[in-house]
């Protein structure tokens, strides 16, 4: 809504951009967060399996173009270190927005349309995961915008892992925001970025490709292992009542529905 309105927060146009962005995104965490609250959503308490995040920091650091960047095909445009912290404000506010509304609202809705079990999770995972690539259609539609698709649903996988093991939003937000950091680092400041513009070679390309491949299989490995217990656990943090639970609810409901239409066939009877 903000980007219809024209406010000036610096002289500065790079710098005013990323001020705006920071000032929309974190209204909307702050709206999305509130949300959570109210659906029953835990995902702020301390966060667990720590090490987990190793493979996926170093793929998000592996997002940065360390090829093109040594072989001196980008250069930074705006170099002060206020830009450096703004963009990094930007990264963070960007990065919590999109993981409270997809891994932690979206994914929560998404697990309880399905079975409490293992089988549902990873329905969960795959479809929250595509949505939130197909999010990206917003961009435009072009060859550049597929692509982004992609591989946003390969990253949209990356986050959830977070939340699977660590069971904590400010993990994948943060996850997410040295994702864009490294990745949009060098983009022109017209693309929220503070260089010449990013530029893809075949070194980077290929060190891209090593580390997700390495890293994915481990990621999707330990999916795959992703125990009923941490599903049992996950699925509480999200809100959504135990599978014996739920079970007990959906019988009780169903029981209340055969006595209603009892009562209503007996008073019908009486009438008569």
């Amino acid at each position: 809504m903000l980007d219809f309105i024209d406010i000036s927060y610096t002289d500065n146009v790079d710098r005013n951009r990323f001020i705006g962005k920071i000032v929309q995104q974190s209204l909307g965490s702050l709206a999305a967060i509130f949300l959570m609250i109210r659906l029953k959503i835990h995902l702020f308490n301390k966060p667990q399996y720590w090490l987990y995040l190793i493979p996926c920091l170093i793929i998000a650091i592996d997002n940065f173009q360390f090829s093109s960047y040594f072989k001196g095909n980008m250069q930074l445009v705006n170099g002060k270190p206020l830009d450096f912290i703004l963009f990094g404000g930007y990264c963070l506010a960007v990065g919590l927005f999109e993981e409270c509304i997809f891994r932690g609202i979206i994914f929560s809705v998404l697990a309880s349309c399905f079975s409490y079990d293992k089988k549902g999770l990873w329905k969960t995972y795959i479809v929250s995961s595509v949505l939130f690539g197909a999010a990206h259609l917003f961009n435009g539609f072009s060859v550049a915008t597929i692509l982004q698709i992609g591989y946003s649903t390969l990253t949209g996988g990356l986050f959830a892992f977070v939340l699977l093991k660590t069971k904590n939003i400010f993990c994948c937000a943060f996850v997410h925001a040295l994702y864009n950091f490294c990745g949009l680092l060098f983009e022109i400041p017209e693309r929220m970025g503070l260089g010449s513009g990013v530029v893809f070679d075949l070194g980077t390309a290929i060190t891209m490709l090593i580390v997700c491949v390495i890293m994915g299989a481990f990621i999707l490995y330990s999916v795959f292992k992703y125990s009923d217990d941490e599903v049992g656990v996950l699925y509480e943090k999200l809100g959504i009542p135990p599978k014996k639970e739920a079970k007990a609810q959906v019988e009780e409901q169903e029981t209340f529905s055969e006595v209603s239409a009892q009562d209503i066939f007996t008073n019908n009877e009486n009438k008569e």
